[in-house]
């Protein structure tokens, strides 16, 4: 098994918090596809779910679907001697749509979590992940000690609705003022705005968000609220697609090709 890349560092008391686990997400929950056409099963194609709102693991420039989960999505097609088809859907109906035989794999910044692994296969994860801030640069001082600096403060937090930093900002943070969004864009630019203090959000996002409002000055606070690892979703039965994902990753891994895949999409690695 190959060992999961590390996304910055944990702070030991939060590392224990599991509830978060229990309804991670990477996407925004009001991503709705611009189409749902199906594709039958096909020796010839791996049909690939995605829901392509998550930058820079998967989403959409120039109608053209992009990001660490694409590239890794076309390797492993031309892996397994197929070709790439992207079926985009609802995040929600992702794993629905895996179990009906409308998709083959679910690559789409999926995190491994228990009821999920009750109803599908997850392959090696290939990246450590969780929840970190962002803020504006000129306060980034206030909250060098990351979560714990919103402990039992007046500062208005950006969260995105029914994700695991909704979740753990709502149950965790004591006297928690919070406002919710539900496109991740939107809290971005009310942190710009000044209309909150900080945006609570997947590690992978809020580094894409820092690195393209630089100039903006905005800046991540690299200590992982919560442990998530991300992987492929596969159905239990499709065990030689569960195996050659997890020789594709090995190789990744001892060829050195996954840092490198990891580096070039994700900032501040």
């Amino acid at each position: 098994m190959i060992k999961p890349k590390l996304f910055f560092t944990s702070p030991p008391f939060l590392l224990v918090w599991i509830v978060a686990l229990l309804m991670s997400a990477c996407t925004s929950a009001d991503y709705s596809p611009t189409s749902s056409t199906k594709v039958a099963p096909d020796p010839s194609i791996l049909r690939i779910g995605v829901s392509a709102n998550a930058p820079p693991l998967i989403y959409k420039k120039n109608d053209k679907i992009i990001g660490l989960e694409a590239d890794f999505a076309r390797k492993l097609a031309r892996y397994t001697g197929k070709k790439a088809k992207f079926v985009e859907i609802k995040w929600s109906d992702q794993i629905d749509a895996l179990e009906n035989n409308e998709i083959d794999i679910i690559m789409s910044s999926m995190n491994i979590t228990p009821p999920r692994a009750y109803r599908i296969a997850f392959s090696n994860p290939y990246l450590r992940s969780g929840q970190i801030l962002l803020v504006r640069l000129e306060e980034k001082a206030r909250f060098a000690t990351g979560i714990y600096s919103l402990m039992n403060s007046n500062y208005v937090i950006g969260i995105i609705k029914d994700t695991t930093g909704d979740l753990f900002i709502t149950r965790s943070i004591n006297g928690a003022k919070s406002k919710t969004f539900t496109k991740s864009a939107d809290a971005v630019q009310a942190l710009l705005d000044k209309k909150i203090d900080a945006f609570v959000y997947d590690a992978p996002m809020v580094c894409y968000y820092a690195a393209i409002n630089e100039n903006a000055k905005l800046a991540p606070i690299l200590n992982l609220a919560t442990e998530e690892y991300l992987a492929w979703g596969i159905r239990k039965e499709d065990s030689k697609l569960l195996a050659q994902a997890n020789q594709f990753l090995q190789e990744l891994e001892e060829t050195e090709q996954l840092q490198q895949m990891i580096r070039a999409w994700i900032p501040y690695m």
